[in-house]
């Protein structure tokens, strides 16, 4: 697959990098600045680094001081050490992972409530413990133009429509995990909430996973809901653009906190409503599980 470059507004960009077999790593550009981070780095680390040696035409490659690992699987992180050396980085290069995990080379562990900075945007961190013990999201944005749009890394917590392996969690902790990215841009459980700045900051949301697992998800978020849903015409249109994408040799990625509350039926499992609809159990993770336990 080809590097696709996403704009975050004016302030920054998320090049996405198609690394191993279906795994993304990431390049944050900041402008204002010229600072860059990595984010998931595998072991295939050249395609990270050509894109850093060719972005504008200008070797960046001193630029690049900080990695972001969202867990400790190989594919997500087994390139931290090597990527480091490989630049011959001289004084400050960190290596950021979460505090209960243990990454490679990892210079600073963080956990919920931190936060750092990457030259002028701002990082948050959310705890996603399931696919791993100690698994992170990361919440990028610039501070002073909010409406500009977010990116949220969620290695292999979600994807595009689904989401990660139980491997060292369960449906609870799945739940969990999901209701900080559904409520990300608030919680609309009463009639102050403001729904439509909620779905405007959702639109302009950017969701980036580890892996490329979309049009498999899609399928099964067509065939799962109730054929009268209102939003199956929605899935089926959104699997047609995704395949197209596939088939071209162009990232599904990124998509919207807005989609992914329509086509995502994991994500979906915050909403109770929804979890009604479906009739699969009275709860969120009663439906979760039978999701996930169906889900091929």
């Amino acid at each position: 697959m080809e590097v696709v470059v996403k704009s975050i507004g004016t302030a920054f960009t998320v090049a996405v990098i198609p690394v191993l077999k279906d795994n993304y790593s990431y390049v944050i550009h900041d402008k204002a600045t010229n600072t860059l981070a990595a984010v998931d780095v595998s072991v295939d680390i050249d395609p990270v680094i050509d894109y850093v040696r060719r972005l504008g035409g200008v070797d960046r490659t001193t630029d690049l001081r900080t990695i972001l690992s969202t867990h400790k699987h190989h594919d997500h992180s087994g390139g931290n050490i090597s990527l480091q050396k490989k630049l011959n980085a001289m004084g400050a290069f960190r290596i950021i992972g979460g505090a209960n995990e243990p990454i490679p080379g990892v210079t600073e562990k963080v956990r919920e409530g931190d936060h750092f900075s990457i030259g002028e945007l701002k990082v948050d961190v959310l705890d996603a413990p399931c696919h791993t013990s100690g698994h992170v999201l990361y919440k990028v944005y610039h501070p002073q133009k909010a409406e500009n749009g977010i990116a949220l890394f969620t290695g292999d917590t979600m994807f595009v429509g689904g989401i990660g392996a139980f491997f060292e969690g369960d449906a609870v902790l799945m739940c969990s995990a999901l209701r900080k990215v559904y409520n990300l841009n608030g919680a609309c459980e009463s009639s102050a909430c403001d729904a439509t700045d909620v779905q405007k900051r959702d639109n302009h949301t950017y969701i980036f996973p580890g892996h490329e697992y979309t049009v498999n998800f899609l399928r099964f978020s067509r065939d799962a809901l109730p054929a009268s849903h209102p939003d199956v015409s929605f899935v089926e249109a959104q699997l047609r653009r995704y395949t197209e994408s596939v088939a071209g040799n162009v990232p599904t990625v990124p998509s919207t906190l807005a989609e992914e509350k329509r086509q995502n039926l994991f994500l979906r499992t915050c909403d109770e409503a929804f979890v009604r609809v479906m009739n699969k159990g009275e709860t969120a993770v009663k439906l979760m599980d039978f999701l996930y336990n169906t889900c091929p």
